[in-house]
Parts: structure tokens; sequence; C-alpha cells
């Protein structure tokens, strides 16, 4: 529990976080000390479109040359500055790459501004999910173009919470093939061109970037990066209709502090970015084999920043903890994951992590391993919070109304224990990992409703 703070609650919760002087491993990347911390100061660069500073969605100005500067840096033929995250540029994404109405192949893990987007646009989403590893197969994603007709995009996550990547190479040209647009949310990867991993690079037509999670940007800050049509029928865009789309979804007070941290981001990734990216690797790949996890660094189709603990049943009679409780002991040394769940523990490192954090999780890690948290209280799940295995496993539910239509109709809300059978108005989206258990449309089943209630859900809004 934290103090009130007065008539300051929330300004004070932050401080007393802060005060805790915890090591940051999890978003933003920058870690609350690096750049852009200590380039500007930010109540003087707080400004508005001016004439000397430009306007994000008109061009020609100090913005426009920066997002050519970032384009040439991660190697796209247009990049798109956000200040709204990622889910900006996934809205725009969908509009370029799919258009309104539009039916679109979309991965059952994508997060729930995709969802949302759906409903926006009046897309008619055909779910492709997961294989056991949470990956998308090229398999399911060939299976479900060759039976539904008119599809005009695919949409996948790649990495996701976990740091798992798909195979964008195979899967770009699988979607080549059938003609359609490969988009990626790739909100979790920004620094994956330091491995040679970056979507873009391997086929895909347009990203999604959250550079604010793993680059040195401050929150809210994330790029859209398009590529040069490479085959017939693929999106062809200009810079004036990016930005107008953009334009339909975005405020008309962008804040200037969040650009110029991309700004600084895009200069510091063309002077030592990947360099800096593949040292921290090295670390992460360390503290994995710290914690016997040697297997993921070995997996080329892994995140090479993001350390994932694995907690199976042997493990937790093992270590005498679960997940939960093993982020319980983290924290008590000082250290803060990204994510954590009954089997799992993750923990995003980035190159502004300092060498006394790294050599303080690397403490932690050895005396977690040694069994030191055995008998400390298993932590308990932060509120509605489920574990993305969990969300993956469930039965693929009736879809009875597109996401537009339900979100549209007269809704009522109702104790989670009344609504077996009805039809979800609502996304009902734990984060994290920020995964849909249900989208609107879909009827709402006894085992989706189970597990929300261990996930902490109460009532669930539904369709009258």
């Amino acid at each position: 529990m934290y103090d009130s703070g007065g008539d300051t609650p929330l300004y004070s919760a932050l401080l007393a976080h802060a005060g805790q002087r915890r090591a940051s491993f999890h978003t933003p990347g920058h870690k609350g000390h690096g750049v852009p911390a200590g380039e500007f100061d930010f109540p003087e660069l707080d400004l508005t479109e001016l004439p000397d500073t430009g306007s994000l969605y008109d061009g020609g100005d100090a913005i426009e040359q920066s997002e050519r500067l970032a384009a040439s840096a991660f190697g796209a033929a247009q990049t798109l500055y956000s200040a709204g995250g990622c889910t900006l540029c996934l809205q725009t994404m969908l509009l370029l790459g799919a258009g309104p109405g539009a039916r679109v192949l979309l991965a059952r893990n994508v997060h729930r501004s995709v969802v949302n987007t759906a409903v926006l646009l009046g897309l008619d989403p055909v779910w492709v999910w997961p294989d056991s590893t949470g990956r998308i197969t090229v398999g399911a994603v060939r299976e479900l173009l060759s039976q539904e007709r008119g599809v005009r995009a695919v949409l996948i996550t790649s990495p996701d919470y976990h740091g798992i990547l798909s195979d964008i190479s195979a899967l770009s040209e699988e979607c080549r093939r059938f003609r359609v647009p490969l988009l990626v949310d790739n909100a979790h990867g920004s620094h994956l061109g330091a491995f040679g991993q970056h979507p873009l690079a391997l086929g895909a037509s347009m990203t999604a970037d959250s550079a604010h999670k793993t680059l040195p940007v401050l929150t809210g800050g994330a790029m859209l990066h398009l590529r040069t049509p490479q085959w017939e029928g693929e999106p062809s865009v200009s810079r004036l209709q990016a930005k107008g789309a953009m334009a339909l979804f975005g405020s008309t007070s962008p804040s200037f502090p969040v650009l110029a941290s991309l700004d600084l981001a895009q200069s510091w990734w063309r002077r030592e970015g990947p360099a800096a990216c593949r040292r921290t690797a090295a670390a992460a790949a360390e503290l994995r084999a710290l914690f016997g996890q040697e297997a993921e660094t070995a997996d080329p189709l892994r995140d090479p920043l993001r350390l994932t603990l694995t907690f199976t049943p042997e493990t937790m009679a093992q270590l005498g903890t679960d997940g939960q409780g093993a982020a319980a002991f983290l924290r008590r040394r000082g250290c803060e994951p990204e994510l954590a769940d009954a089997h799992t523990v993750v923990l995003l490192l980035s190159p502004f992590n300092t060498q006394e954090e790294l050599t303080r999780l690397s403490a932690a890690l050895q005396e977690l391993s040694r069994g030191e948290a055995a008998g400390m209280a298993v932590g308990e799940a932060p509120a509605l919070s489920l574990p993305l295995d969990g969300l993956l496993t469930l039965p693929v539910p009736e879809r009875v109304l597109s996401p537009r239509e339900a979100a549209q109709r007269p809704a009522e809300e109702l104790p989670l224990r009344e609504a077996a059978g009805r039809v979800s108005a609502w996304t009902v989206c734990p984060c994290p990992p920020g995964v849909a258990a249900v989208v609107p449309g879909e009827r709402l089943g006894e085992e989706t409703l189970r597990l929300l209630e261990a996930g902490g859900y109460t009532r669930v809004v539904v369709i009258r």
C-alpha cells in the first residue's frame, strides 16, 4: 500500500515508487537515467506547434527531417513518429495496410489496441492461434489464407511479452504468395535490428515499434516503419497518405518532449545503438545461465534482451516458490521485473541498465537459484492479471457478431457468474499481458469465465 498523498495521490505514488530505488528491468528502455533524461529540461521543451517547432502531421519541418533520419537508421522507406504510443501506429498500419471494413487475419495474441482498432475500422477478424510455444506458424497462416476468401492483410505480434519471435522470413514469404501484406506488431522489438531480426528487414510490409519499451525514449514514443513495395499489390503509401491516416487517430496536441526523445534515440541508434544492444545481449545470456536457462540463448527465435524465467512444477518444488513469489523476492532485492505470473518472471534489459544494476540482478538470481526464496509467501498476482499460457489455451470462442456490431449494441453490466452464454460487448483484456480473453461479439464460455474469475474479475459487460 502507499500513502494517498493528500491532494496529489498519483504524483505521490510515483515519488514513493521512485524512492525505492529499484533497478528497472521493465519498460521504458531509458531505465530512468539514460538518454533523454540528461539531454534536456522537460518543462522548457514542453512546447506546441509553432513556426519553428513544426507539426507532426504536416511535414516540411524538423520533425520530418528527424523521421527521414530514423527511416535511414532503421532500414525503412518511411518512418512516422507517434507520441500516442504503439496504439497510434497500429491504428494507422491497419488503415493503410488493410483498410476500413477489411477482412484481416489476426493472431489471437494481438494486443487489445488491435481489437479496439477492429471496432473503430469495422474490420472482420479471422483469428489464427499460436502454437504451444506462442508462435504463429507458417502452416496455420497458409491453411487460413487458403480457406478464408477476401483476406486483405495478416497481422501478428512478434516478439510477444515472453520474448518469443515468430519466423518472420517464412511468414512474409507465405503472405507474398497469397499477395497480402504482413503487418507486424513489433512493439517489444524496436532493438531487433542489432541482431538482424527486425521484421522489416525480414520481409514485413509494415511494423509498429513501441520505441519507448526498449530504446531511450519517453513513454508514448513509437515509430511506424514502412518498406518500399516489393511485389505487385503490396501497399504503396505516400508520405501524405500516411500522415493523413495517422492524423485520423492521433491527438492534435502531441507531446514535443516525447517527439524529441525519438529524435535523440534515432541519433543514438545510428552512433552506438546496435553495438550497445549486442553488449547487453551478452550480459543477458550470462544471467540466463545463472538460472539454468541457457537454451533460451541458443534459440534464434527469442529476443536477446529479454530474460524469461520459467517455473515448471519441478522448478517450483526445487526453489520453494513460483513466479509470483520469485518476483516478490526480486523486488526485495531491489529489482523490478516487467511482469510475473505463477509460471514466469519476465525481465527486460536495455543498454541503459547500469553495471551496478546488472550486478544486483545477478546476485539476486544466484540467491533465487540456491533456493533462498523458499518458504517465502507466494506473491499475489496483480489485480486483473492472467497468465498468457492460460489465455492461449482457452477453447475457441463462438463468434456471434463482429466486434464493431457488438460494440454498437445496447449493453449491461453483469456479475461474472451470471454471464455464461452471454455475448461480450467489450474487450476483456487483463494487462499484463494485454491479450484479449474475449473480444466484442464472442460468447462467454464457462472456461473463460473461470479463468477471468481466477484473475480477479468480478463483472463483465454484455449485450442486452
